[in-house]
């Protein structure tokens, strides 16, 4: 075992362990202000899933932004009786950091998390990513593929910015991305309490730093929200792995596509039921969520579905 991947464990261990950790129920994911979103319209589902059998109008691309390497521990639960009968054990399992982006005839182009930036990786602290906390989540693992900015720059401006989450490893592009982008997440997402967030909060309001308030989707009001008012793409609640983790599902040119972010990061996750581990908030919610998001796939079979940090 690599000193770096001993140190990260010794982390997570800490920060799920310990009361001195766990005493509050941990902190919010950071302090940045938000607001009620304007742009959408709450539909039921089964509005948003009668849209599925209409064409889609969406150009839609999808982005290997970085490759990397994290323990399973944090990826699977390891704990559920699916995972203990495949004999799943924990160590460094490769993933991948994606940015899904997709263009609206009438209302622009967006991305949908944002990738790995290059300056990030190059100068961390500059961003607010100091070295104890680059080392211990094994930042300095990630191979960049295509940076946030390069894939930013191949396109027209871009209108919005739809996150799933806001764990760092789906905001580490915006350091390349102009700061007037509008954000938008799911409801009461930055004050999502987890122990980790006492290690990464200030990383986080860094990268978020000079930027508008964040945009929460209205969920209290339906059960999707339709985001354009047209049935092209539509925000869905998927809370467990982060209070307000979001899913998207969007009419494209292609057929539709389900994304599922952190609700569920692996291939083997996906195919057997099975939630994330350590960094998941609450794993019961989260598995709640992802046998949901799987009935959705399982009831639209044409439905192309990315996961959090694995192709299927």
């Amino acid at each position: 075992m690599t000193t770096r991947y001993l140190t990260a464990t010794l982390l997570l261990g800490l920060m799920t362990a310990s009361p001195l950790f766990a005493a509050d129920g941990g902190a919010p994911q950071t302090q940045h202000t938000s607001q009620a979103a304007v742009l959408g319209t709450p539909v039921s589902l089964a509005e948003m899933e009668a849209s599925l059998a209409t064409s889609g109008r969406l150009g839609f691309s999808a982005h290997s932004s970085a490759n990397w390497q994290v323990p399973l521990r944090g990826l699977l639960n390891l704990e559920a009786p699916a995972a203990k009968a495949a004999g799943k054990t924990d160590g460094d399992e490769p993933i991948q950091v994606y940015l899904y982006e997709f263009t609206h005839p009438q209302h622009g182009r967006f991305f949908i998390d944002t990738g790995v930036a290059q300056g990030l990786l190059e100068a961390p602290a500059r961003h607010g990513v100091p070295a104890e906390l680059f080392q211990a989540f094994g930042l300095g693992k990630i191979q960049l593929l295509q940076s946030s900015g390069e894939i930013a720059s191949g396109g027209k401006p871009l209108s919005g910015i739809f996150l799933t989450h806001l764990h760092l490893d789906h905001i580490s592009g915006l350091p390349d991305l102009p700061a007037d982008i509008p954000l938008y997440v799911g409801r009461n997402e930055h004050l999502s309490l987890s122990p980790q967030n006492h290690m990464t909060q200030a990383a986080t309001d860094a990268l978020l730093s000079g930027r508008p308030p964040l945009n929460e989707w209205g969920f209290d009001k339906g059960e999707a929200i339709d985001i354009f008012g047209d049935a092209s793409v539509f925000a869905l609640p998927s809370p467990g792995h982060t209070e307000g983790s979001t899913a998207y599902v969007l009419n494209t040119l292609d057929g539709p596509v389900l994304i599922v972010g952190d609700t569920c990061h692996t291939a083997w996750g996906w195919q057997q039921g099975v939630e994330p581990g350590d960094f998941t908030r609450d794993q019961r919610q989260n598995r709640k969520s992802l046998l949901a998001l799987k009935a959705l796939s399982d009831r639209h079979s044409q439905l192309k579905v990315y996961l959090g940090h694995q192709l299927l």
